[in-house]
């Protein structure tokens, strides 16, 4: 997938949250450099751990 695509689809889960401008450009901007800062390994390894630990905490 391309960073382009994954953005898209990331606007269209903004867009179903209600997010307004201010929050979907925030999110827009730390995922463009998270797509500069992890390999798609990275990312996916830790995301999913953080996200397992945020379940935890419950």
């Amino acid at each position: 997938m391309k960073n382009r695509q994954a953005l898209g689809y990331m606007l269209l889960a903004c867009k179903e949250l209600g997010f307004n401008r201010e929050q979907a450009d925030k999110l827009y901007d730390a995922m463009y450099e998270a797509f500069d800062e992890h390999t798609e390994e990275e990312a996916e390894q830790q995301g999913h751990e953080w996200f397992s630990r945020l379940e935890d905490t419950k």
